[in-house]
């Protein structure tokens, strides 16, 4: 490996169950000296997530399936960024994978 790179497999990750519907794997926790998260979410058809509340930057890369933000549904592909103070509540009616980035941490966020 390169110096100062490091690497992670998120086939190596065990998934946490947040809901009957919802898992999430951390990817890249976060160090001393870089905050970063990375995590992969899988929602299953029809999972709700309720209301969630940003107090940090969150970026969304859909992989798989539509991700509902509450207002829209959004498909592979999509990048969706939420801004400290923004809310959204995610869903998925078919299911869906994505990856989130919280480049300055969890937080409050979590």
């Amino acid at each position: 490996m390169l110096p100062g790179f490091s690497v992670t497999s998120a086939h190596d990750v065990p998934a946490t169950a947040l809901t009957e519907f919802i898992t999430v794997k951390t990817i890249k926790e976060a160090t001393p000296d870089d905050p970063s998260v990375i995590q992969e979410y899988v929602m299953a058809p029809g999972a709700n997530a309720g209301e969630d509340p940003h107090h940090r930057w969150e970026h969304l890369v859909i992989l798989d399936g539509e991700f509902h933000d509450g207002h829209a549904a959004w498909p592979k592909g999509s990048v969706i960024s939420g801004r400290p103070g923004s809310v959204h509540y995610p869903s998925s009616a078919a299911g869906c994978r994505f990856l989130a980035f919280f480049p300055h941490g969890l937080g409050e966020a979590a």
